[in-house]
């Protein structure tokens, strides 16, 4: 449980000043990303009750809190986002002198947000134009019913296209044949759909960035735009404003 701000050295915000293991980079931490609130709570305090945060006593404490999540509220630049983490950051933290850093009206938005149930886990992915995709890592019951249709909504045609052909194949030999093969593409799609859609960013040559917690996918684009306004989605939300890429002129032939 978070402490509350009476009970915090309520001078410090928390810095990231590096990393003594992969762990935040992993999820998308950098260098010099400022800890606001841990759980929609604003965290002011020191590096040693920070980390206390995910410490336990003994082996089997760790072992009955080994599923628990804690949702960070970062800020990086002037861009707040929310983060789902399970462990210790492994990280150096300096503590800054918190009225120089200020919540903004932002800031104190993405808090609230970390309190809501029902948030999604977003992975951020690009390709070498900033074109921006992202994976929600969410369970999906499409996924383990119809695949094929799973794989579109994921828009991934490529992976729906040869999973229909695939089991049309197998009917034709026999259709005991077929009924096998689909339901073991359903079983290994609902069990593994998470790692399929990262293995198909990576055959599209996307870049993993980092992962976010939104309430929907509209809020994580936003949130995404934000972080770096340089990204672009070629499959926006209803609802998201982004400006228009222009075409890059083609250079005159001879020049």
């Amino acid at each position: 449980m978070v402490e509350s701000v009476e009970e915090q050295d309520t001078r410090a915000v928390l810095q990231i000043s590096s990393f003594i293991n992969g762990y935040g980079p992993t999820i998308g931490l950098q260098q010099f990303d400022y800890i606001l609130g841990v759980d929609g709570t604003p965290f002011r305090g020191t590096a040693k009750q920070f980390n206390a945060l995910f410490a336990y006593e003994d082996e089997e404490e760790a072992a009955a809190h080994a599923d628990e999540t804690w949702i960070l509220t970062v800020k990086r630049d002037q861009a707040a986002f929310n983060i789902s983490v399970t462990q210790s950051l492994g990280a150096k933290l300096d503590e800054v002198d918190a009225d120089a850093h200020p919540m903004s009206e932002n800031d104190l938005a993405m808090l609230t947000a970390a309190t809501r149930s029902g948030l999604i886990e977003y992975m951020v992915f690009h390709d070498m134009q900033k074109n921006a995709e992202l994976v929600d890592r969410s369970k999906s019951l499409l996924a383990m019913v119809c695949p094929p249709f799973w794989f579109l909504n994921q828009r991934m045609p490529e992976a729906a296209l040869a999973s229909i052909l695939s089991f049309f194949v197998a009917l034709t030999v026999h259709w005991i044949l077929g009924v096998v093969f689909y339901l073991i593409l359903c079983i290994y799609s609902g069990r593994e759909q998470g790692n399929m859609l990262i293995a198909f960013m990576s055959f599209r040559k996307f870049i993993y960035l980092q992962t976010i917690m939104a309430e929907n996918e509209l809020s994580a684009q936003r949130t995404v735009l934000s972080l770096d306004s340089e990204m672009f989605f070629k499959a926006p939300v209803a609802g998201l404003e982004q400006p228009r890429r222009r075409k890059k002129k083609r250079p005159p032939i001879g020049a």
